[in-house]
């Protein structure tokens, strides 16, 4: 069996990142999404909410350039306010 860790990607690569996020925390949320991906070729778009609407997801789709890049664009995403979650 294949470990993740040793499992091989290619870059560059299409990527998607679900967001998790506070609701409540939605357009700080957003601000610093667009803000931290300012320059590159993104599309964003916003996903399903939770049933008693606290929770909600921005689903991101984009190239990354390579493992250090998706990398730091996990850490950096997660760093955003309002972010609870990264999938």
């Amino acid at each position: 069996m294949t470990k993740i860790e040793d499992a091989k990607l290619e870059f560059p690569r299409e990527w998607e990142f679900r967001v998790i996020i506070a609701e409540a925390a939605r357009p700080l949320a957003e601000e610093g999404i667009a803000k931290l991906l300012s320059g590159r070729a993104v599309s964003v778009s916003p996903g399903e909410s939770s049933r008693k609407g606290t929770y909600g997801t921005i689903v991101i789709h984009m190239e990354v350039r390579s493992h250090e890049d998706l990398n730091t664009l996990s850490l950096e995403l997660q760093k955003v306010p309002g972010v609870k979650f990264l999938l």
